[in-house]
């Protein structure tokens, strides 16, 4: 390699090496939008996509009370659906990183990623052949005498919380036993020669070491969450409604320029969100500086 080819290749930006794959990318996502945009300003009557550029759909989904319920069930359903998966994902990953067996350790790791290897229906299936009113959960409650009646479980809100949280996992332990195996051994054992206890080491060094990637990863959960459409169709029995179903409906109805609007709406909404999470968590860091 010549010095002039090093002194190239070490002047070149780093993030060049992404674009051979992020243009294309970058393509389809916008002429998606612009597509979708489109579908949203042109007029619906009659069962029919008209021509010509109206507002009439912003204006419908607007004024309509039931889309916004909807909208609000979606940010709910998100939020605690992202709390409860990093909740749970978080000690998961600590234990997974301080597992010794190499064994032990791979079965753990193929049993969180199992959910992603079944169909939605089949754990569909699965999760109402546990939470139905005559699943496992009730009859077992029964049969111990804590319940005389079924629990109503399943078409309902915590069903969907729990098959959804089910599937989210490996999405949540894999990057936060990334961030958590590095954490600076040495810092934990500085802690531990200065007399700090298990519950001090966690929340002074190693709690705060990783909750960035908390963050980010309430944010991955909860954005996939709002955008899921099967999880909730089948295990909410028409109770539970997100926005994602809507559009479903809309497509089926050929309403599609209702389905652009409600689209877009689920983007910003998830940009919102997102957003605001962000701007809070930088506010908290630097008042507790």
């Amino acid at each position: 390699m010549t010095d002039a080819t090093a002194r190239l290749r070490a002047g070149t930006p780093r993030y060049l090496l992404v674009l051979p794959a992020l243009v294309p990318l970058a393509i389809i996502f916008i002429g998606s939008l612009l597509r979708l945009a489109d579908l949203g300003l042109r007029p619906f009557r009659d069962g029919q996509i008209g021509t010509g550029v109206t507002t009439d759909n912003l204006r419908r989904f607007v004024e309509d009370p039931y889309t916004w319920r909807v909208l609000g069930d979606t940010v709910l359903l998100g939020v605690v659906c992202a709390i409860v998966t990093v909740i749970v994902a978080y000690p998961m990953a600590l234990a997974l990183h301080r597992l010794r067996s190499g064994a032990l350790r791979a079965l753990a790791l193929f049993l969180i990623f199992s959910p992603l290897l079944t169909s939605v229906v089949v754990r569909a299936y699965g999760w109402n052949v546990l939470l139905g009113d005559g699943g496992v959960i009730n009859q077992t409650l029964r049969a111990i005498g804590l319940i005389d009646s079924p629990l109503r479980i399943m078409y309902e809100f915590p069903a969907v919380v729990i098959a959804m949280v089910h599937v989210l996992l490996p999405f949540a332990i894999f990057p936060l036993l990334g961030v958590v195996a590095q954490v600076p051994r040495s810092a934990l054992e500085a802690a531990n020669d200065l007399g700090a206890s298990r519950r001090q080491v966690f929340w002074r060094v190693t709690f705060p070491l990783t909750r960035h990637s908390v963050v980010l990863t309430w944010q991955l959960c909860f954005a996939l969450t709002i955008s899921a459409f099967a999880t909730p169709a089948l295990l909410g029995g028409g109770r539970v409604q997100v926005l994602s179903g809507l559009v479903y409906t809309n497509v089926g109805a050929v309403d599609w320029p209702m389905a652009a609007v409600q689209s877009y709406a689920l983007l910003v909404l998830t940009l919102l969100v997102i957003g605001g999470v962000n701007v809070a968590f930088r506010l908290a860091g630097r008042s507790g500086r």
